[in-house]
């Protein structure tokens, strides 16, 4: 992940990482001098200038999201640079949720402990493959058996991971609730319509699955509407 600020298409600043304060009338940007990858000395111009501010990763050349900052104050200090003013941010992707979960993504190139993560990061690691890789079409998974392992799923988010886990190689989205979980499913069924053979969905650890989810709409949810697309389900405790 890097962060670049520019101003008329000229990089002043590029970060691995900044920390947003949100305010009733104004936001706050803090960059850790350690964490700037590179500077420009116009940097230091920006004051009540529109910057733009372009959240990049390395290898991903279709996510691109340039957002505007009104500089209001700067204040360049020993181990820190504060920036303050107005971010026009309408997705809210610079929400310090996202950052983070950006930052988990990168540095530990997925390689999570998701079960380590407590619900409002795994909400966000989510949301930030969504933002990433988006409703995607297809699915990467072309084995005859698709394995889904519920195990661990303890909240509906478990569930979404583990199915986005399945089915795709990488930042593998599937909803993070009932209608985003819809929306992937209708997705990928024009695909699935050009298979000469539907995969079988193994569910690992469906003995968890009932236990933690058979009250709940998703439960149900999940056979309905894997079933409706033509998939043959096989329950494994």
């Amino acid at each position: 992940m890097e962060i670049k600020f520019l101003l008329n298409d000229n990089i002043l600043l590029s970060t691995k990482y900044i920390k947003v304060i949100t305010k009733k009338d104004f936001d706050k940007i803090i960059i850790i001098k350690n964490d700037i990858k590179y500077a420009n000395l116009q940097f230091r111009d920006i004051l009540n200038k529109d910057i733009i501010i372009r959240l990049d990763f390395k290898g991903i050349k279709s996510f691109k999201n340039d957002y505007f900052f009104n500089v209001s104050n700067l204040l360049i200090k020993t181990k820190e640079i504060i920036i303050s003013g107005i971010l026009n941010d309408p997705l809210g992707i610079y929400n310090q949720g996202y950052l983070d979960n950006f930052k988990l993504l990168t540095d530990k190139k997925e390689r999570i402990k998701w079960y380590e993560l407590n619900s409002k990061q795994k909400y966000y690691y989510l949301r930030g493959c969504a933002l990433l890789s988006g409703v995607r079409e297809n699915i990467d998974n072309e084995n005859p058996i698709i394995i889904i392992d519920l195990s661990n799923a303890k909240i509906d988010l478990d569930v979404y991971y583990e199915i986005g886990k399945a089915f795709f190689k990488s930042y593998g989205y599937f909803g993070t609730e009932f209608h985003s979980f819809r929306d992937c499913l209708i997705n990928i069924i024009k695909f699935l319509k050009k298979k000469e053979k539907m995969p079988l969905l193994r569910i690992k650890g469906f003995k968890n699955f009932e236990e933690y989810f058979l009250d709940s709409d998703l439960f149900n949810d999940f056979y309905e509407k894997f079933t409706n697309v033509g998939f043959e389900i096989e329950n494994i405790k």
